[in-house]
C-alpha cells in the first residue's frame, strides 16, 4: 500500500487548490481526512521505480565491468482510489513543485552474471497561506488567517540479479528476478491565526512496501551504433500486482551510451489500501558510463 503515498500528495495540493485550495472569500475550511490523504499521497511518489534497459557487453572478457546511470523520467501520474475516485497530475506539476530528486543505477556484470541496484528519490512539496472571512455574527466577519503546507518524500529502491541466457552479436536476453522497495513518508500542517487567536495542526505518515519481481531484459543492435534495449518484469508481495515495461533507442558512444525510452510502470493492491491502482508512465532519457 506504501506506493501509494507520493505523487497525490501534489496532486491533491493541485487539486484542493482549484475547487477546495484555501482562498481569500473562501468561508469554511475542510482540513482533508485521513480516508482522502492517503489515496492523494499516494499518487505523488512518483516517480518511480526505475530498472534501466540492458545495454550490451562492450568486451567479451570474464572480469567484472561496471556500469553508472543517471536519468530522468518524465513521468505522468494516473490512479484510482478505492472509493473509485480518479487522480491525476502531470510531470510539469511535479516540477513546479520539486524541492529535490535524485535518480541513478549502478550495474556490476562478469560473465553471464549481472546485478543491477536502482535509486530513486523524490522530495516534493507545496504550500499556500490567504485569509478567509469566518461569519461571527449577523453583520460581522472576522479575518482568518490560514497557511498550510504538505510535503512527500519516498524512495524507491530495485535490486535485481539477471543471468544472460541468449547471446549473439546483434542480441541478447537475460532472465532475472529480484526485489522491489518502496518508503514514503508524508507531512503536512494547518495553521490557524485570528488577531491573539492561534491554533496549528498537523499530520505525519509513513509506509512501506516490499515486492519481488521476475523479469527478462535485453537488446536487439540496429546497426552497429543504435540498438533497442527492452525491459520487462512482473511481481507481487506486500502489493497484490506490481509490473513494469519500457523500450526505446540507445547509441553506444567510446564512454558509454544514451539512451532514450517509454516507461510505464503499475501497482494494484487489495480491498484494504486507500488506492485501487497507480500507474506512471512517460519518456525516460538515460545516460549510462562504462567502466
Amino acid at each position: 500500500m506504501s506506493f501509494i503515498v507520493l505523487a497525490s500528495g501534489l496532486a491533491a495540493v493541485g487539486a484542493r487548490r482549484n475547487r477546495k485550495g484555501l482562498r481569500s472569500g473562501q468561508r469554511t475550511i475542510r482540513p482533508l481526512s485521513y480516508k482522502q490523504r492517503m489515496p492523494l499521497i499516494g499518487a505523488g511518489f512518483l516517480v518511480a521505480a526505475s530498472l534501466n534497459a540492458a545495454t550490451p557487453d562492450s568486451s567479451n572478457g570474464d572480469g567484472w565491468q561496471y556500469a553508472a546511470t543517471i536519468y530522468l523520467w518524465g513521468s505522468g501520474i494516473d490512479a484510482k482510489t478505492a472509493r473509485g475516485e480518479d487522480v491525476s497530475i502531470n510531470f510539469n506539476t511535479l516540477i513546479d513543485n520539486l524541492n529535490m530528486t535524485f535518480m541513478g543505477a549502478l550495474e556490476a556484470r562478469k560473465a553471464k552474471w549481472s546485478m543491477l541496484a536502482d535509486v530513486i528519490y523524490l522530495n516534493v512539496g507545496a504550500s499556500q497561506s490567504g485569509k478567509v472571512p469566518v461569519p461571527v455574527g449577523p453583520a460581522s466577519n472576522v479575518l482568518v488567517k490560514v497557511n498550510a503546507d504538505v510535503k512527500t518524500r519516498g524512495w524507491v529502491l530495485d535490486f535485481v540479479g539477471a543471468y544472460n541466457l541468449w547471446q549473439t552479436p546483434e542480441a541478447s536476453v537475460d532472465v532475472l528476478a529480484g526485489a522491489r522497495y518502496l518508503e514514503l513518508k508524508l507531512d503536512s500542517g494547518l495553521s490557524l491565526s485570528a488577531g491573539p487567536f492561534a491554533r496549528a495542526l498537523s499530520f505525519s505518515d509513513s509506509d512501506s512496501v516490499w515486492d519481488g519481481v521476475v523479469g527478462v531484459r535485453g537488446h536487439l543492435d540496429l546497426n552497429p551504433k543504435m540498438y533497442v534495449p527492452y525491459y520487462l518484469d512482473v511481481g507481487t508481495g506486500q502489493s497484490e500486482l506490481t509490473w513494469q515495461a519500457s523500450a526505446g533507442f540507445a547509441y553506444r558512444f567510446n564512454w558509454g551510451d544514451v539512451s532514450l525510452l517509454y516507461r510505464y510502470m503499475k501497482w494494484d493492491y487489495d480491498s484494504s489500501s486507500q488506492l485501487d491502482n497507480i500507474s506512471f508512465s512517460g519518456p525516460l532519457l538515460a545516460a549510462k558510463f562504462v567502466f
